[in-house]
């Protein structure tokens, strides 16, 4: 049997939400459930605590009566008073033995009193005499005088037991309600501590899905499309992790189109391209014949552009290939490199009349040689194109904190300010003036900061004391 799916997230959250508040609830009703025991608990000791108080001061009361309704008999010797000594002693008995029926436990003293009051009476009868007392024939007031003696020292005993009693009752009570209180405060942590498992267990129920899906949608825009995209969670996110597959799929053949189209646009370019520039080539080294100077400047002309055109589909080939390119790191002769470079650009620098600097105080370095040429000669070129004719490129390399650091500074105009960051991004085109008979591709920079990155450094704008514009580059040491 499969586990239950929510069909959606809101369903999946409404679930989730009255799943999490069941414990609650059910703490809820248990607090009640327990408050309610504990005030009825309370209301019945309260009760019986009142009622074993009443009693026991009317019985306090009732014998001191009794004792003194025995002493106006005594003294008036009215036959009513006798029946009414009669009726208060029963009534006092009853009492006493409610008293008793009232309490958890029985007292010696409390059965000796009513045993007492039982066998009080005002006719003189030797079987009725206390233990102790003298012959039938003494006199009726000796006799009570000697049984309220004992009935008024059972009555104390039987106070001091009742307000024990009452005391044991209420410590009984109070000991009863702190157990009751702290099975609840068990049974509260154990809810609360089933709703946050709830909750942490919906909450990754949840943001599992949500976070699988901005994992692939980032993979997707990092070029990640190699692996099939599954998503689990509720029905409607497997339906869009599903259209996610469906996109992948269509990038990563649109991905294979695009690198098959560039392997054949690469050769359908670079053919005709290299029988032009060795055509150049030949003119300019005056093979076929010689060659007026308009001819010469015109055969410059080509050669130049043939470069720069070569130059741009390199370009455009380096920003496809560079994300699964390798670095592979040797020992470069750094001032070679450079010589290596201007060579090809020659002819644009004496064409413009360029004043070139180039010095620095390093001689090797370990670096990819591929990687480091490519962003050096952007750069190179970059300075060349922007810089107008009769201006200044100055190069100048050093070490500082162990790393590379290169500046191509040339005089062309200033970078505008909103531009300085967005030069880097591909396909864009500064507004800063650009000379030479073809367009850029908006690329070069771009590479340039990838090439460099992919070693570990850096490319950016930096000041410079003498040239208005200067680009900064960081090779780190390997």
């Amino acid at each position: 049997m499969s586990f239950w799916q929510p069909r959606s997230v809101l369903q999946l959250v409404l679930f989730s939400f009255f799943a999490a508040l069941a414990p609650l609830c059910a703490a809820i009703l248990f607090t009640m459930q327990t408050m309610g025991e504990l005030a009825d608990k309370d209301r019945d000791v309260t009760q019986l605590v009142v009622e074993v108080t009443r009693l026991g001061q009317e019985v306090q009361h009732e014998v001191l009566e009794l004792e003194r309704r025995a002493g106006q008999y005594l003294a008036l010797s009215d036959p009513n008073l006798a029946q009414l000594f009669e009726k208060e002693r029963t009534i006092l008995s009853e009492k006493l033995l409610k008293l008793q029926n009232r309490m958890p436990s029985s007292n010696p003293n409390a059965e000796g009193l009513l045993a007492s009051l039982g066998r009080l009476t005002l006719a003189v009868d030797n079987n009725l005499l206390p233990p102790g007392t003298e012959s039938a024939k003494t006199p009726l007031d000796q006799r009570l005088d000697q049984s309220f003696i004992v009935i008024n020292g059972q009555r104390d005993a039987v106070k001091k037991w009742l307000l024990s009693s009452v005391d044991q009752l209420l410590e009984k009570n109070a000991a009863e309600a702190d157990s009751l209180i702290d099975a609840l405060i068990l049974q509260l942590s154990v809810l609360v501590s089933a709703t946050l498992a709830l909750l942490l267990l919906f909450a990754y129920w949840i943001n599992k899905p949500i976070k699988e899906l901005t994992q692939e949608i980032h993979l997707l825009g990092t070029a990640g499309l190699s692996h099939a995209i599954e998503i689990s969670g509720p029905l409607e996110v497997q339906a869009l992790g599903s259209k996610l597959e469906w996109l992948r799929q269509s990038l990563h053949d649109s991905e294979k189109q695009k690198q098959q189209f560039l392997r054949h646009i690469s050769h359908e370019l670079k053919t005709p391209l290299s029988s032009l520039r060795e055509g150049a080539d030949l003119l300019s080294e005056q093979i076929t014949g010689h060659l007026s100077q308009q001819q010469h400047e015109i055969v410059s002309i080509v050669q130049q552009n043939g470069i720069e055109l070569q130059r741009l589909i390199e370009n455009l080939l380096d920003y496809n290939q560079l994300p699964s390119q390798e670095a592979e790191f040797e020992e470069l002769q750094i001032e070679t490199l450079w010589q290596e470079l201007l060579g090809s650009y020659r002819i644009s620098i004496d064409k413009k009349s360029l004043r070139l600097k180039l010095q620095g105080d390093v001689g090797t370095w370990v670096a990819d040689r591929y990687k480091l040429r490519t962003t050096l000669d952007n750069l190179l070129s970059n300075a060349i194109t922007y810089t107008p004719d009769g201006g200044s490129v100055d190069i100048t390399w050093y070490t500082e904190n162990a790393n590379l650091v290169i500046d191509v500074a040339n005089s062309g105009a200033p970078i505008p300010t909103q531009d300085a960051e967005r030069v880097f991004e591909p396909f864009f085109q500064s507004t800063a003036q650009r000379t030479g008979p073809l367009k850029g591709s908006g690329i070069g920079l771009s590479v340039a900061r990838e090439c460099i990155e992919a070693q570990g450094g850096s490319l950016s704008l930096a000041p410079n004391n003498a040239l208005p514009v200067c680009f900064r580059l960081i090779c780190p040491a390997h």
